[in-house]
C-alpha cells in the first residue's frame, strides 16, 4: 500500500470520527432540549441516560442522573389510583418481556412525597448479539400532572354546586342511577327537602345573607346523614338525600325527624337570627318507582303535600299522591305543548270611564283552549305555571298578543285606548323584562302610554333595590304601572310613595259589600281619596250593579270594571262591543 493511499484512509477515518462525533453532539443536543423526559435504564435500575427534562420532572439531582442505580420513586399508581407493585413498573415489564408499552398513564410518588402523573412510552433496546435479549429500555414520558389537575377541577365544577360544594343535580342523577342498578333487592330512598320561609331571608336581608344561610343548611344536613348517604343541592333552596342500605321505613322516619329538629334551631347570619323550617317528601325504590326521575318526582310530590299540611313536616309518597303526581306531570306536559301549539287565547274585560260611560281600555285575561276545545280558566293553570317556571314565556306571549290587539283597535277606531296586562312577581324579577317590553312596543308600534302593567301587592315585598331598578327602567319607557287588588295584601302605604305607581285597582271584595257594609264604604272612600291626593287614578273592579257604580262615581273614582258593563269577551266579541260603545 503506497503512502498516498494510507494518508487517504487516515483522512477518511478522521472525517468519519468527526462526522460521528458531530452526529452524537446533535443527538445529545436534541435530547437535552426536549420538553419530554427521556431515560435509558439498564437491568437492575441503573440509569444510563437521563435528559434535563426527566431530571426536572422526576426531581432527580444531576449527581444521581446517570451511571448509578437510583430508584427515583417510592410508589407507583395506575390511572384508577390502585398501586402497582415494584417490579411491575414499565421499565421492569419491558426488560422482562421485551415488548413495548405505549401511552400508559401512571402516577409516581417521588421521594419528597409529591405525586407526578406521566404518559409513558417504553421500548426495549435489544442486544446487538441477541435480538431476543433486552439490554436496556428507552423510556419517554410527558408530565400530565397539570392537565389531570385541570380535568379534576373541571370535573368538580361539573358535578358540584358552586355555593355549597355539595354534589349537584348532575352528580345526583349519576349516583341515583348507580344506586338503583346495584341495589340487589335492597331498598333505596330519595328524600326531597325544601326550606320553609327561605324567601323571606333573601327579601329582607339580601342574597348574600341567603347564600350564607344555604351554606349553613348544607352543613347541618350533612351532619344528619351517614357517610354512605348522599346529600345534593338541586338549586335554590331545594336539597335531596339518597339513602341506601336501610332495613325499614323507621330509619327514614328517624332521619327525617333528626333533620326537622336540626333545622328548627335558629340560624345566625351577620348577628341576625333567622328561623326556618323544612318540608320533606320521601319516596322509596322499588315501591314508588324504579328509575331516578320517577323517584325524584314522587318525593317532590310528597314534599308539596308536606307544605300543604302546614310545612315543617315530612310525608311519604302514597298511591293517592301517585294520581296527583300523574295529573301534575300531564298538566306540565300539556302546558308546554300549549306554548308550542299556540293553544292560549286572550279575553278582554272593558274598563269604562265613570263620567262618560265610554270604554277607555281593557284588561287582557288569558284562557287556555285545550285540544278537546274546553276552555281552562287562568286560576287553574297560572299558579302551576309559576311553580314550574313557565310563567315567563307565557307572560311574554300575553304581552305580545295584547299589544298587537290594542294597536289594531287604536288604529281601527282612532281613539286613546289603554291595554292592561298582568305581570307576575317572577316576570317582574326577570332582568330582561324592560328590554322585552321595548321590543314588543317597537314591533307592534304601540304607544308606550297605551300600555299598563298590573302588579300585585305581594310583589312589593321583594328586595327593594332590585325592584327600584326595574320600576325605573319601565317608567323610562313611558309605560304606566297599576297596583292590582289593593287592600287585600300586606303592603305598607309607604310603598305608594316609594314606587312610581300610576293607578290603584280597588279589589272586588270591597266593592261587593257596597253600600250595605259600612266598613267597605268607609275603606273604599278612603282609598279613593288617598289615591287622588297622591296623583294616582283609581279603577274599581267587580262592579255588578248601578248602585255600586253611582257610589264610586260620587266618591271620585275614575274607572270601573265588572259584569255590570261587560264580562270578559273574546277578541271578536270585544271588537263588536268597542264599535257599539264608541258609536252610541
Amino acid at each position: 500500500m503506497d503512502a498516498m493511499h494510507v494518508i487517504a484512509l487516515a483522512i477518511d477515518k478522521k472525517n468519519m470520527e468527526h462526522s460521528l462525533a458531530t452526529s452524537e453532539d446533535r443527538y445529545r443536543s436534541v435530547v437535552n432540549n426536549l420538553t419530554e423526559g427521556i431515560m435509558v435504564i439498564a437491568p437492575g435500575g441503573k440509569i444510563l441516560t437521563c435528559n434535563p427534562s426527566a431530571q426536572r420532572i422526576l426531581k432527580i439531582s444531576s449527581i444521581n442522573a446517570t451511571g448509578r442505580r437510583h430508584r427515583y420513586f417510592s410508589r407507583i399508581f395506575r390511572e384508577d389510583g390502585s398501586e402497582i407493585k415494584i417490579g411491575d413498573d414499565p421499565a421492569s415489564v419491558v426488560l422482562r418481556t421485551g415488548e413495548s408499552i405505549a401511552n400508559l398513564s401512571i402516577g409516581l410518588q417521588l421521594h419528597d412525597q409529591s405525586v407526578v402523573w406521566l404518559l409513558v412510552n417504553a421500548q426495549p433496546i435489544h442486544s446487538r448479539h441477541d435480538q431476543h435479549k433486552s439490554e436496556a429500555v428507552l423510556i419517554s414520558f410527558t408530565d400530565t400532572t397539570e392537565i389531570r389537575e385541570t380535568e379534576r377541577q373541571l370535573q368538580y365544577i361539573a358535578t358540584h354546586d358552586a355555593l355549597t360544594g355539595l354534589p349537584n343535580r348532575h352528580q345526583l342523577q349519576q349516583r341515583l342511577s348507580h344506586a338503583l342498578s346495584h341495589s340487589y333487592n335492597q331498598k333505596v330512598a330519595v328524600i326531597f327537602l325544601d326550606l320553609d320561609r327561605f324567601k323571606n331571608v333573601n327579601d329582607t336581608a339580601g342574597h348574600a345573607a341567603g347564600d350564607g344561610l344555604l351554606c349553613d343548611v348544607a352543613k347541618r344536613l350533612s351532619s344528619c346523614i351517614r357517610a354512605t348517604d348522599m346529600l345534593a343541592r338541586l338549586g335554590g333552596d331545594e336539597f335531596v338525600i339518597v339513602v341506601e342500605e336501610f332495613a325499614t321505613a323507621q330509619h327514614l322516619k328517624e332521619l327525617a325527624e333528626r333533620i326537622l329538629n336540626k333545622m328548627r334551631e335558629p340560624f345566625v347570619i351577620d348577628e341576625n337570627q333567622y328561623h326556618l323550617g323544612t318540608s320533606i317528601g320521601i319516596s322509596v325504590f322499588p315501591h314508588d318507582g324504579t328509575d331516578g326521575p320517577t323517584l325524584l318526582r314522587c318525593a317532590d310530590s310528597a314534599m308539596y303535600l308536606a307544605k300543604e299540611l302546614g310545612r315543617n313536616n315530612y310525608q311519604f309518597f302514597t298511591s293517592e299522591l301517585m294520581i296527583r303526581a300523574q295529573h301534575r306531570y300531564a298538566l306540565e306536559r300539556n302546558l308546554r305543548r300549549a306554548l308550542v301549539e299556540d293553544e292560549f287565547l286572550l279575553y278582554y274585560q272593558a274598563k269604562v270611564n265613570l263620567e262618560t260611560q265610554k270604554i277607555v281600555g281593557a284588561e287582557a285575561l288569558i284562557r287556555w283552549q285545550m285540544e278537546d276545545m274546553n276552555i281552562v280558566a287562568p286560576n287553574e293553570f297560572i299558579p302551576f305555571a309559576e311553580e314550574i317556571g313557565l310563567i315567563v314565556p307565557i307572560g311574554r306571549w300575553v304581552l305580545t298578543q295584547a299589544a298587537r290587539h290594542a294597536q289594531e283597535w287604536r288604529r281601527q277606531y282612532q281613539f286613546d285606548f289603554k291595554i292592561s296586562v298582568n305581570i307576575s312577581p317572577k316576570q317582574f324579577q326577570d332582568p330582561n323584562l324592560p328590554s322585552f317590553i321595548k321590543e314588543v312596543l317597537d314591533e307592534t308600534g304601540l304607544d308606550p302610554n297605551a300600555l299598563q302593567l298590573e302588579i300585585t301587592e305581594g310583589l312589593l315585598m321583594v328586595e327593594a333595590d332590585h325592584l327600584g331598578g326595574v320600576f325605573d327602567a319601565i317608567k323610562q319607557l313611558g309605560v304606566s304601572i297599576s297596583l292590582d287588588d289593593f287592600g287585600t295584601g300586606f303592603s305598607s302605604l309607604s310603598y305608594l310613595q316609594r314606587f312610581p305607581i300610576d293607578n290603584l285597582k280597588i279589589d272586588r271584595s270591597f266593592i261587593r259589600e257596597i253600600p250595605a257594609n259600612q266598613d267597605s264604604v268607609v275603606l273604599t272612600k278612603a282609598i279613593i281619596a288617598m289615591s287622588n291626593a297622591l296623583g294616582m287614578s283609581v279603577t274599581a273592579e267587580g262592579v255588578e250593579n248601578l248602585e255600586q257604580m253611582d257610589f264610586l262615581k260620587e266618591a271620585g273614582c275614575q274607572e270601573m270594571q265588572g259584569f255590570y258593563f261587560s264580562k270578559p269577551l273574546s277578541v271578536e266579541a270585544f271588537s263588536d262591543l268597542l264599535k257599539k260603545n264608541l258609536h252610541s
